[in-house]
């Protein structure tokens, strides 16, 4: 007789730890059940993870499934394999399952790992799998975990067959006996005696783990009695398992249940194959052999005992043995409980880990078979980085983060329940929860179109940012409205947004998160009052639309004024991660541009970056690790080269970076606009990310980022389809930003420095402060040229220059200020960044009072030539932008950072021109 078929004569079933499809249409199973009387099957994530991703196999049902549903996510498509399998699998076993009366025949799945610690989600996984398969010789693993003992209780009370898994201790083992127990007399009390003859569990007690782990310790204490136990106590801790198993199972605590019908609880041996290489290859089979086991053991043993196996009756001898030597074993100062318990978990960790594999190779027959939307169009070079990063994403999978990230869990950034983290994750499924609204902003883009020659949005930061991209990179369709952003202050900039619309004409959008933002509410009155007089106050409200939180101020206004419409936006999201929002898309749809289609990009990149893809295989989580640790160890300067069409989209990227990781003396700096020089004048602070748009030169941006990667830089590369795929680069670079503030060990929701300038420059206002900043140095000054060179020479090697200019944007002065900022670079050789004031201080104002302090600042202003009153105030734009200037330089001063303000007078143009040409110099001059 076959070897492998004595083992039932004493009682014991042969179960086998793999599963492959090719094994089962081959007929490689069906032999085994023939001619080795194999009565069982377990699986694991392992196990698919061989068997999926180091075969092609599974490649044709994968394709069915891609092309039914391309967005199926990794999880989801390894399921549908794995049921497959399983059922096929129960289906050449059902024989078996008959023949014993239940018995055996089983097969089993296991829940998922990421589950171990979480009991209500392992319970409705488990009824889900369970109707899934549809088979009565179904078990479903759980682990014997604390979370996992009330699980096995409730489903096994429900009649489903629980393979227990992960038990490496008797007090495991007490728990797991107890949960079953009680389990059944949950079903007892139903009445359906029939339900309960027919549920069947075991119990997997793990066994030579506890010798990996024992052994070496026994040799490292050395002593002839500690040698003595080598190889002995994996066997010796199963054994009194086993013991244990007879005393509850055939005694009085499950004699009533026996009575009733009720199946015992048999113990199955898992991890029974041999490690150590000094001991006998069946040797874990061969000691464990006894009624009411099962053996469930890898391929490679199963031919072991084939062909050298010896039968008989062993896992009931020596049980006063067993106890002396792990008495011994305790005495020596080996604790056994200890040992257990990191077995555990570190075999839940292993299991998640595989998965974590399994996911990933599954993900790589994704990117065969299927174009994959969002994924595979990111590349990154990092060096010298790549241990630190690597170990970074081990850490990443470890915790889960990804997973963690789209659960909404707050503690990824803070232990403690901050305001911020619990209600400012909604950004993540904006594509979900906005997608029944687009049709509805769609509507409104339709109906406003009509007589409307320009939209103008007024807001500042998040609320104008997103706006500002989508106009500069989607344009306005045929038939639609030309978009303009109006974000400053300064009476000129005011001005000339007022020359460019007629009230009758044009459609205002007046866009605040909390409805109470100074400079939207001031550039609001002050359009309000031009449209009444031009168009009447009822006209007038037709013309203006709100976008805001429910209930804000501002809905109140629009309320009281007639607006066209008042778009409410999720207050669960914040500003700067609001793009795929109302604040965002509705402007948008203004635009010509389909929001759903938008949405619907973002979606496809729900699923490139979501839950399912492991850290190493998620795209956005790994830049997040990337720029985490680059910035960590210095390389901190985010610096943008883009096609030409993509040139306005790191303006967006720059706030949410900036404001969400600079904070506590840490931070990533966005350089935008930089006008990158050759290679060897690139700083050692830099990561160069570049954005390219298929057909719009992208083989320019190609060929320097590779330049960069050759001189050493860590580079980013990514790669749009087309314009509308930047809705799912928005949500990439969100899903990294809060990546890469894990990293840093910063909130990324909350802006706790932009609120000091918001007070100081009301506080400024209050003063009666005038036009003019007090405190700057006008540009004649002959103090001036001693003043700058101090500034400049405080611009060390990873510092950066930050240019606050609180000036009309536009022509001449953007021409003049990006001449001064290539003069400045070239001086100093540090990174130069510039922002217009007011709107920075909703971005990088965060990032200048809290991030790290490596920044010199210069500030500058002028004295507007002509004034603009804001109406329904005592208020002037001049003296609230100035105001607005000195409580940032009163912040910076407050947060210990060096500032230097310049007050251009009337043509800061000219004094920028002759500003950039005495820094060009070498020694600036009086100006």
């Amino acid at each position: 007789m076959n070897r492998t078929r004595r083992l039932r004569d004493f009682g014991q079933s042969l179960w086998i730890d793999t599963i492959r499809r090719g094994w089962i249409e081959d007929g490689s199973l069906a032999r085994l059940i023939e001619e080795d009387g194999l009565a069982g099957i377990t699986s694991n994530p392992t196990i698919f993870e061989k068997a999926i991703g180091g075969s092609a196999d599974y490649d044709a049902q994968l394709a069915d499934l891609l092309a039914a549903s391309p967005r199926a996510g990794a999880g989801e498509l390894f399921e549908a394999l794995a049921v497959a399998d399983v059922q096929r699998a129960c289906d050449l076993l059902a024989p078996v399952y008959a023949e014993t009366g239940g018995e055996d025949g089983y097969v089993s799945l296991e829940v998922s790992p990421y589950l171990a610690h979480d009991t209500a989600g392992t319970e409705d996984e488990v009824r889900r799998l369970w109707r899934a398969v549809d088979r009565r010789n179904l078990m479903v693993k759980v682990p014997a975990t604390p979370e996992g003992i009330p699980a096995i209780e409730r489903l096994t009370g429900e009649g489903i067959n629980v393979n227990v898994t992960l038990m490496f201790s008797l007090a495991h083992y007490e728990a797991v006996a107890w949960a079953y127990i009680r389990g059944l007399e949950r079903l007892a009390e139903s009445g359906d005696d029939a339900a309960l003859g027919r549920v069947a569990s075991v119990a997997s007690f793990f066994v030579s783990r506890v010798d990996s782990k024992v052994d070496p310790r026994l040799d490292r204490i050395g002593t002839d009695e500690a040698r003595e136990l080598r190889g002995k106590i994996a066997i010796d801790n199963s054994k009194l398992a086993y013991r244990r198993f007879r005393e509850l199972f055939h005694g009085e605590p499950f004699a009533r249940l026996a009575a009733r019908g009720a199946r015992r609880q048999r113990v199955l041996w898992g991890s029974t194959s041999t490690k150590d290489r000094a001991y006998r290859d069946v040797v874990y089979v061969e000691e464990l052999i006894g009624p009411e086991t099962v053996n469930t053991v890898p391929p490679a043993t199963v031919d072991a005992f084939r062909d050298h196996g010896e039968a008989a009756e062993t896992v009931t001898r020596g049980w006063d043995d067993a106890d002396r030597r792990l008495a011994t074993m305790a005495r020596l100062g080996i604790d056994l409980d200890e040992v257990t318990e990191d077995l555990q978990r570190e075999g839940v960790l292993a299991f998640a880990e595989s998965y974590d594999r399994l996911l990933a190779a599954l993900e790589g027959k994704r990117r065969v078979l299927l174009a994959d939307g969002a994924a595979g169009r990111q590349r990154v070079f990092v060096g010298r980085a790549l241990g630190p990063i690597g170990r970074r994403l081990d850490a990443f999978g470890d915790r889960r983060i990804e997973r963690r990230l789209w659960s909404h869990d707050r503690t990824l950034w803070s232990a403690e329940p901050v305001p911020e983290l619990l209600d400012r994750m909604g950004w993540l499924n904006l594509p979900e929860t906005q997608f029944d609204r687009a049709v509805e902003w769609a509507e409104l883009a339709a109906e406003a179109a009509d007589g409307c020659e320009r939209v103008l949005l007024l807001g500042m930061g998040g609320s104008s940012l997103a706006p500002e991209v989508f106009a500069a990179v989607l344009g306005p369709r045929e038939g639609f409205p030309r978009l303009g952003v109006l974000d400053s202050t300064h009476p000129e900039a005011v001005r000339r947004a007022a020359a460019a619309s007629d009230p009758a004409r044009t459609l205002h959008v007046v866009s605040s998160k909390s409805g109470t933002t100074t400079e939207t509410l001031s550039l609001f009155r002050f359009f309000w009052r031009r449209a009444v007089e031009a168009l009447g106050e009822e006209a007038a409200g037709r013309r203006f639309v709100a976008i805001t939180d429910p209930g804000t101020p501002l809905a109140r206004l629009a309320a009281e004024r007639g607006f066209r419409r008042t778009v409410e936006a999720p207050p669960e999201v914040g500003g700067r991660y609001s793009a795929l929002s109302p604040f965002g898309l509705v402007p948008a749809a203004l635009l010509g541009v389909d929001p759903a289609a938008l949405l619907d990009r973002a979606w496809e990149a729900g699923f490139a970056f979501g839950p399912e893809r492991p850290a190493r295989v998620n795209e956005a989580v790994a830049l997040g690790a990337a720029l985490g640790e680059l910035a960590a160890a210095g390389r901190d300067k985010l610096t943008f080269l883009t096609t030409p069409a993509l040139a306005a989209f790191p303006g967006w990227i720059e706030q949410l970076v900036a404001e969400s990781t600079g904070k506590e003396g840490r931070g990533i700096v966005p350089v935008v606009g930089d006008d990158v020089g050759e290679t060897g004048a690139a700083g050692d602070d830099r990561v160069y990310v570049g954005l390219a748009l298929d057909g719009d030169g992208e083989a320019a941006v190609a060929a320097r980022l590779r330049a960069l990667e050759r001189a050493g830089h860590p580079t980013v590369g990514l790669r749009l389809r087309d314009r509308l795929d930047l809705a799912g680069e928005m949500l990439r670079w969100e899903i990294a930003t809060a990546a890469a503030a894990i990293v840093l060990g910063v909130q990324p929701f909350d802006q706790p420095d932009v609120q000091l300038a918001k007070d100081l420059a009301r506080e400024a206002i209050a003063g009666g402060g005038g036009a003019a900043v007090a405190g700057a140095i006008p540009a004649g000054d002959d103090d001036l040229p001693r003043r700058l060179a101090e500034s400049l020479g405080a611009c060390a090697a990873g510092d950066y220059l930050a240019l606050h200019a609180y000036l009309p944007p536009g022509s001449p002065v953007d021409e003049a200020l990006s001449r001064l900022r290539r003069a400045l670079a070239e001086r100093t050789g540090c990174a130069v960044t510039l922002g217009w004031g007011p709107r920075f201080l909703h971005s990088t104002g965060q990032l200048h009072k809290g991030g790290p302090p490596t920044g010199v600042h210069l500030q500058l202003v002028d004295t507007p030539a002509d004034d603009l009153a804001i109406p329904e105030t005592d208020l002037t734009f001049a003296r609230l932008i100035a105001s607005q200037a000195a409580g940032d330089r009163r912040a910076l001063e407050q947060r210990g950072r060096g500032v230097l303000a310049v007050d251009l007078g009337a043509d800061a143009a000219a004094a920028l021109e002759r500003l950039a040409e005495a820094v060009a110099a070498g020694a600036p001059a009086a100006v």
